[in-house]
């Protein structure tokens, strides 16, 4: 397995988001997380976030266990420092025993799957435009210019009921997984995603591109990229 991570701040005075990647013998653990919050909040619930479910899987509790195990920390973190109030973040992340790749996630950050000449997006945004989609109440035409498209509607952190969504897959020999923030994917397309992979074979030239991309399009945002490639 290869693997790949990169984060910046953006056009932002400070980077919100944050990620993990561990590799013991055959199994990896990988996530990102994007804060939000003032006074630093979203960088603190990030990295609290990314650090408690790195601890929480290695101690064996079980994927949705290790999400709500962070949602308390930050929730109590908030608690005990006025400053803090309001702070939460997003939070993907996957577990690889060697056989079955499984993830869990809330907020929208996103997990693509590429393989061959195709992309599996792996989660679905927790997102008030994204719900309106699903309810038929706008069309996907009309998403892209919601105004309030990046408004969340579950978060580590929040008083929301929160959504933990559960998801596993089967990887095979040179699928690619990555592991995104909305700072590369409100920028970057999946067809265009999907072009670069099949353009780089080798597998950090092309998270590398993507990279170049933002960059080149003008991040609007942090943004971060977790890769693996199996």
């Amino acid at each position: 397995m290869q693997t790949f991570a990169f984060s910046d701040k953006g056009p932002r005075s400070n980077n919100q988001d944050s990620y993990c990647v561990e590799t013991k013998g055959i199994e990896t653990i990988a996530s990102v997380a994007d804060g939000v919050g003032g006074n630093q909040g979203g960088e603190i619930a990030s990295r609290l976030a990314v650090d408690s479910f790195t601890k929480s899987v290695a101690a064996g509790l079980q994927l949705t266990d290790c999400l709500e195990s962070a949602h308390r920390s930050i929730s109590e973190k908030a608690a005990l420092d006025p400053t803090l109030y309001g702070m939460a973040t997003t939070f993907t992340a996957v577990h690889w025993d060697g056989e079955v790749l499984k993830g869990v996630h809330t907020g929208d950050s996103r997990a693509y799957l590429l393989r061959g000449v195709g992309l599996k997006q792996l989660t679905k945004d927790h997102t008030e435009v994204a719900r309106l989609v699903a309810e038929g109440k706008i069309s996907k035409e009309d998403s892209v210019h919601y105004p309030r498209k990046n408004v969340l509607t579950s978060a580590l952190g929040t008083h929301k009921n929160l959504l933990i969504d559960e998801f596993s897959f089967e990887v095979k020999a040179g699928d690619r997984l990555l592991l995104i923030t909305d700072g590369i994917h409100g920028v970057v397309t999946k067809k265009c995603l999907v072009n670069l992979s099949l353009t780089h074979t080798d597998f950090i030239e092309f998270c590398e591109e993507v990279i170049r991309m933002v960059n080149n399009v003008t991040a609007t945002d942090n943004f971060t990229l977790v890769g693996l490639e199996f």
